[in-house]
């Protein structure tokens, strides 16, 4: 880690550049990091402000305190009054379209609990590092409610449906270990060591070219239903690919046997 800066989002989210990655933590500890509206509005601008740097080729996100995110902000909600209920899931919606369909890699370094919305948060991101103390509690249904923030899209492409219907219908908290093991954890750490890990793997995503690596993010959030449909993506992707600067400087490197210096151009 290196040219470590730190910044505000707002009071709710603090911003961290470690060299090209952008390390984004939530910081309402007193509220175990719960989606209120505060840290949902300051999350979404770090990670749009993020999307527009070209210096940053990778996102870290993490909870201060003991908690990754507790969940949505049921307090903040006024009861029978849907219109307000659809505003706060559309924003919510965005960011997780930031997450899953941005041009960064994004890695969820799970400290804690991850309940409700923060399982949402996490299941949307590329990659999901957790703690070896972390729970993921799918707790929708005893609160009444359905699995939102898109995570009836990104809990089935980690675990497959069968296990999807078992955690959502029995409303199961997971530990660290059961979620690696049905894979919605993709790496286990000791939670002295759970950031340095994160950012590691973050870093190891820096070396390639931005726009082949947006472009990689973007063909694998689509449903790819045939051996045609893939090959389609490829030829639209690989075509435009092999017309930039970065392909160029990639070749280039290859033959001359140097670390290349990518542009995202």
């Amino acid at each position: 880690m290196s040219d470590e800066t730190t910044s505000d989002t707002g009071a709710s989210v603090r911003c961290e550049r470690h060299g090209a990655v952008l390390l984004i933590r939530l910081n309402l500890p007193d509220k175990r990091n719960a989606l209120a509206a505060e840290l949902r509005e300051g999350l979404i601008a770090a990670l749009e402000s993020a999307q527009q740097d070209e210096a940053c080729r990778a996102i870290v996100v993490t909870g201060n305190g003991t908690s990754f995110c507790a969940g949505g902000d049921l307090d903040g909600l006024r009861d029978h009054d849907p219109l307000n209920v659809r505003a706060r899931m559309r924003r919510g919606q965005q960011l997780i379209r930031l997450i899953a369909a941005g041009d960064k890699p994004v890695i969820a370094a799970v400290n804690g609990a991850a309940h409700g919305a923060g399982l949402s948060i996490a299941a949307a991101c590329d990659f999901v590092v957790a703690s070896q103390t972390a729970k993921f509690g799918a707790v929708f249904g005893k609160l009444g409610l359905m699995a939102d923030f898109g995570l009836l899209w990104t809990l089935p492409r980690r675990i497959g449906m069968a296990q999807t219907r078992r955690v959502l219908f029995a409303s199961r908290v997971l530990d660290a270990r059961e979620a690696a093991t049905l894979g919605l954890v993709d790496q286990l750490a000791e939670p002295a060591a759970l950031l340095a890990d994160a950012l590691a793997l973050a870093e190891s995503f820096c070396d390639a070219a931005p726009v082949a690596v947006a472009m990689t993010k973007a063909a694998l959030a689509k449903p790819i239903e045939s051996l045609d449909a893939a090959l389609a993506l490829e030829l639209e992707g690989q075509t435009l690919l092999f017309s930039t600067e970065d392909f160029v400087e990639g070749r280039s490197a290859f033959r001359e046997r140097r670390t290349p210096q990518f542009r995202g151009r």
